[in-house]
């Protein structure tokens, strides 16, 4: 799960005239590609008259190869545009109904204050000053509770809603980038001449979800999760995603809560890794889509076979490739190196326990 906090300050702060802006920016660039590949396709396919042999057909069959791939590229930029606009627009509204739960608190004739990271509303006043300024009923109390608690579960869930609409819209946006050719892909990539690379290239690769985004853990789990893990963030994924997470960690689904614990160590431990080994004491840059950044890979891979087993671990980390708006190289990269975590996990954990790790996972750990 994410480590980075955001508070509800920091919400109200929030400026989308930006992005916006970078949306009509894509806009217009796609609108530009179209303008030009069409346009040049139409001078090739006017050169029979001049140009008619088998070389000329190629040229011409080729035009138009390129300008459709151009015209779906210009799309895949206006369809940028196009979530970016609407994901602003939710924001926007998710930002006013906050800033609405914040007004209120602030104006409660209760002396009111809540906290800006978890959304807890209490009273500046103790009971007794309460009690004090109604005249001395000590019904007072109750009331004041009662409304610290309804505006405590408004204000959470506001805050609630702003996060999912900004992450579910951040892996959209990324998703969109999928729609572009596989070639336009390739050719982004680069092809290696190396027939091993060219292999890893080519197979591992994942198809990226058609299914929505969706936010992990769900309001009710994350509260659930908090009462022993209290800094856990939910998080934006696949439905494949939360599946495999479910599974894991959701009583409803068989799961355990306490599997989070293992699950995040095992993030931690991996990040640590790959931050800090041979490859960056070289290269500190080696940590960003290098040698190190593989190593970070299998490392985690690898522990979370030995804790949950290879199939859980390989559902888990393929779906999280699911999401769209990795480069091809970068997502070979990540999948070749999953799986040979996988493998060497799955050996590791056969030699201690004697049990087979290809499946299952140890809930309750």
């Amino acid at each position: 799960m994410s480590d980075e906090k955001i508070t509800i300050s920091t919400v109200l702060g929030w400026k989308l005239d930006s992005a916006r802006f970078a949306g009509a920016q894509a806009m217009n660039a796609g609108i530009t590609l179209e303008a030009e590949s069409i346009n040049a396709d139409k001078a090739i396919q006017g050169s029979e008259s001049y140009f008619g042999e088998a070389a000329g057909a190629a040229a011409r069959t080729m035009s138009t190869k390129l300008k459709n791939e151009a015209v779906t590229s210009g799309d895949v930029l206006d369809a940028i545009h196009r979530q970016i606009d609407t994901t602003a627009t939710d924001l926007q509204s998710d930002i006013e109904s906050l800033q609405s739960v914040v007004d209120e608190i602030k104006e409660s004739e209760w002396n009111l204050f809540y906290d800006d990271e978890n959304g807890d509303v209490q009273s500046y006043d103790s009971n007794w000053e309460t009690i004090k300024n109604n005249w001395g009923n000590p019904a007072s109390v109750a009331w004041k509770t009662a409304e610290c608690l309804r505006l405590s579960a408004d204000l959470k869930q506001a805050f609630w809603d702003v996060q999912e609409t900004d992450k579910i819209g951040a892996r959209n946006l990324a998703t969109q980038l999928e729609n572009v050719s596989q070639d336009v892909k390739l050719v982004l990539a680069g092809i290696p001449d190396n027939a091993a690379l060219k292999d890893i290239l080519l197979n591992y690769q994942v198809d990226t979800t058609k299914s929505e985004i969706v936010v992990w853990p769900d309001s009710t789990l994350l509260e659930l999760i908090r009462l022993k893990y209290p800094d856990i963030q939910a998080v934006e994924m696949t439905v494949e995603e939360k599946a495999a997470m479910d599974e894991l960690c959701n009583p409803l689904y068989g799961g355990n809560p306490l599997n989070y614990q293992t699950f995040n160590e095992i993030k931690n431990e991996a990040e640590a890794f790959g931050k800090t080994n041979k490859y960056t004491a070289v290269f500190d840059g080696s940590k960003d889509d290098g040698h190190a950044d593989a190593a970070r890979h299998a490392y985690w891979n690898a522990r979370m076979t030995q804790e949950f087993g290879a199939e859980w671990a390989e559902q888990y980390a393929s779906a999280h490739e699911m999401v769209g708006g990795n480069g091809p190289q970068r997502e070979a990269m990540d999948l070749k190196n999953n799986e040979v975590g996988r493998q060497i996990g799955l050996g590791e954990y056969e030699r201690i326990t004697g049990r087979s790790a290809i499946s299952g996972h140890r809930c309750g750990r």
